[in-house]
């Protein structure tokens, strides 16, 4: 797609395509329009050539179905699928409001900062596993923070993004010229091996995630997203505490057991990450929880 900014004014189905919003390496995200929805709505619009796969679209159209099933309080509910004028899409509801990505940008984490992320984050992948369904692209462009206003007070309420993303896009994404290479960033070493994925796998890249927040960068750097996804199946990661002597053991050995090479060694679920994350917690104490240990300026990727 050429120029992505041309489908602003189509129809896709029975939704009227807005101005574009977001792009990347799998398609565009723009606002979009229904006359029986009154909420904001955002249309994800694949590449053409993702539509152009038998294997693909029947793979999209199955779990369209699946995601538009799902209701959680910190997932971004899919509201339709479809495919139109060679294109796949997804409807769903817009949020307003920044994405983690953006948020790592601009400021820092505490322990403390990062259990807001990781509590709901965490929720809403059991509700998925619990329902055999693996996120596969859990990172920081896929967590989105929105401020809403309940009972007269503000609170941020946090979404997860993109879930079942098609398997074989994300490995295509790694090698393609121009495409974001920040996927490789956060996969389990059984997703770059194309190994049969699991609730482990998510917990892998959410704890990365956890690991960027905490230390103000990734595991693991390389120029060639081929070379940055294998050290994730035979590189082990740099210990926090060998960073930032300070970073509290309890929550190394936290974060270190859930970035295992082996998937059975890691926590088995999303919600006994976080648990283990809330325990290491309690024995830091509050205000080392509250401490910054960043090592440096951050090099991020979506």
């Amino acid at each position: 797609m050429e120029d992505r900014n041309r489908l602003t004014g189509a129809q896709l189905g029975e939704f009227t395509v807005g101005e574009l919003i977001g792009d990347g390496g799998m398609g565009s995200v723009y606002l979009a329009k229904h006359p029986n929805y009154n909420e904001p709505l955002a249309i994800k619009v694949l590449l053409p050539k993702y539509a152009e796969d038998p294997e693909l679209r029947a793979r999209f159209i199955r779990e369209g179905r699946v995601l538009s099933a799902l209701s959680h309080p910190h997932i971004i509910p899919v509201y339709h699928f479809g495919e139109d004028r060679g294109l796949l899409y997804l409807v769903m509801r817009y949020v307003k409001g920044k994405s983690l990505y953006e948020l790592l940008l601009s400021r820092r984490f505490t322990p403390i900062d990062a259990w807001q992320i990781i509590k709901p984050i965490a929720a809403a992948l059991d509700y998925a596993h619990e329902r055999d369904i693996i996120h596969r692209d859990v990172k920081p462009s896929n967590i989105l923070v929105e401020v809403q206003r309940v009972n007269g007070k503000l609170r941020n309420q946090v979404f997860l993004a993109d879930f079942g993303l098609i398997k074989a896009l994300n490995w295509t994404a790694l090698t393609e010229t121009g495409v974001s290479v920040g996927t490789p960033q956060y996969m389990s070493p059984e997703q770059v091996l194309d190994h049969p994925l699991r609730p482990a796998s998510d917990v892998y890249s959410l704890a990365v995630v956890v690991y960027e927040m905490l230390l103000g960068r990734l595991p693991f750097y390389a120029k060639r997203p081929e070379q940055l996804a294998f050290y994730h199946v035979d590189t082990p990661p740099p210990a926090p505490r060998s960073l930032n002597p300070d970073f509290p053991d309890p929550l190394e050995r936290v974060l270190m057991r859930a970035l295992l090479k082996e998937p059975e060694r890691r926590y088995q679920t999303a919600g006994a990450f976080a648990q283990a994350y809330a325990e290491a917690a309690r024995q830091v104490g509050r205000e080392r929880c509250a401490m910054q240990y960043y090592v440096g300026e951050p090099r991020h990727a979506r």
